[in-house]
């Protein structure tokens, strides 16, 4: 394996880069193009051992291109799986890009893919109709570590940095306010690319682990990008409402080679978020005061928004199940913090699992089980005795996961996600920035992070709000990034 490069390669003048961009504006202290605020370079990634200058001079490509856009084709071969952290975990061998979207930025990247084939630099698997897009992986001589190399044309930063995704524009900008905190991010790359390392080697001698480099670079992929543009992914995507950064991309073991300005950061984790989060659908005054039929509705297509019978069916469902014997227990263990403890418990009484001597791996596979449960199609319980003990155990508790998710699964989740990116974003975040504005605050979903110093106030203002919105206090627990 190649020591890792820290220097950015520029772009060159084999490429034709246009300057015809829209008029420019100023607003405030940001230069704007079309509306757009201007990113003048944008860092992507390419092997290391990759010379695309010297290959496009040797052998010009038959067609009038940009070589910023070779560069953005071969990067998402890492950056797509170091978005999917489950794609690193289970690649298929190669990454699949939806043509569509690519089509969308790059109109002719047929001509493109085929250049880069054409010259041993990938290969591209088959298109299988329904169930997924065609993909690319390196060949074997490319299969290096990645290095740093910017690109400079407008337009193709633009489709990348602002149409390419599902950006909710309204929510992002309510949050425009945790941007700035992300300049002060300190990496150590060197500690954190010499860990990676360290696990490539592992996976090299692994048997079971066919494609050892994918990991590796995948993995580099969101801390390279912390450290040279930590603020460059900052959005809010319209599905459920979260933010995405590269901090969320991030893998958990890297988090310790992260600072702010010299500081240790550390995380205010909601312990088991999603049962507790679940508790909104369990007590009617809840469900109404965090708008909860709305939220249903609007990430489930197949019910319309308007539809009242929805919005008072799932009223009379809750209602009627908020003082039963189960919920009050699903509830009380829920607010202990300790859920995952307790089911795994009755797990193990029901033969379903066994005990293991490591608390943490117990706790990890009953929160998978717990997952399953909860956000899988409801036809899953004819195969899944887990899920069968899960019913028992709290019947009503289940009915309603079941009726959520009733033609549209994913609905449960979606929702969960909404109110946990409101009450932790646009709630406590907010707070926190209102009342001490210089406390700096990043999010990981269902954790807010700050530094040390800042614990206590944090802690105390996600506290309030959980509790305010949910009814009852949350288990908190603080993650240090050491």
């Amino acid at each position: 394996m190649q020591t890792f490069n820290d220097a950015v390669d520029t772009i060159s003048l084999v490429h034709f880069n246009s300057n015809n961009s829209p008029r420019e504006e100023i607003a405030l202290d940001i230069k704007l193009k079309g509306g757009y605020p201007v990113i003048d370079k944008l860092t992507l990634l390419i092997p290391e051992n990759l010379d695309l200058d010297r290959i496009l001079e040797e052998f010009p490509p038959a067609f009038k291109f940009k070589k910023d856009k070779f560069i953005y084709i071969l990067d998402l071969i890492y950056s797509i799986p170091a978005r999917k952290k489950k794609m690193v975990e289970d690649y298929p061998g190669f990454t699949p890009i939806n043509k569509t979207i690519l089509g969308s930025i790059i109109k002719d990247y047929r001509k493109y893919i085929d250049y880069l084939k054409a010259r041993g630099i990938v290969e591209e698997d088959n298109y299988i109709v329904g169930e997924k897009s065609r993909g690319l992986k390196f060949t074997e001589k490319y299969q290096t570590q990645t290095k740093p190399i910017e690109i400079t044309d407008w337009a193709l930063i633009k489709n990348i940095s602002y149409l390419r995704k599902k950006t909710n524009t309204e929510k992002t900008s309510q949050l425009i306010f945790m941007k700035k905190w992300f300049r002060g991010l300190e990496v150590d790359l060197k500690g954190a690319t010499d860990y990676l390392q360290g696990e490539y080697l592992k996976d090299v001698e692994n048997p079971n682990e066919k494609f050892p480099h994918l990991k590796l670079n995948s993995r580099l992929y969101p801390i390279q990008k912390l450290h040279r543009e930590p603020d460059s992914l900052f959005f809010v995507d319209e599905t459920a409402g979260r933010l995405h950064t590269y901090l969320t991309q991030l893998k958990s073991e890297l988090r310790k080679f992260i600072t702010y300005k010299g500081k240790r950061l550390c995380a205010i984790d909601i312990t088991n978020s999603q049962p507790y989060l679940l508790l909104s659908l369990l007590d009617k005054k809840i469900f109404i005061r965090n708008n909860m039929s709305e939220r249903i509705a609007s990430s489930n297509p197949t019910i319309e928004s308007q539809d009242k019978t929805i919005h008072i069916m799932l009223g009379v469902l809750v209602d009627g199940v908020s003082n039963e014997e189960d919920v009050n227990l699903f509830k009380e263990i829920v607010s202990s913090g300790n859920f995952y403890e307790k089911f795994g418990e009755i797990l193990i009484e029901n033969n379903e699992i066994e005990e293991l001597d490591d608390p943490s791996e117990l706790r990890k596979m009953v929160k998978e089980i717990t997952f399953s449960t909860l956000f899988s199609e409801n036809s899953l319980i004819r195969y899944l005795n887990s899920i069968k003990i899960f019913q028992r155990t709290f019947p009503n508790v289940y009915e309603v996961i079941k009726s959520i998710k009733e033609n549209h699964h994913p609905t449960l989740a979606v929702t969960l996600q909404n109110l946990e990116a409101d009450l932790v974003l646009h709630k406590a975040c907010k707070i926190i920035s209102e009342k001490k504005p210089d406390v700096p605050i990043f999010t990981l979903h269902d954790s807010i992070i700050t530094t040390e110093e800042n614990i206590e106030f944090v802690q105390s203002v996600l506290k309030n709000v959980l509790k305010e919105n949910i009814g009852i206090a949350p288990n908190l627990k603080i993650e240090r990034w050491e």
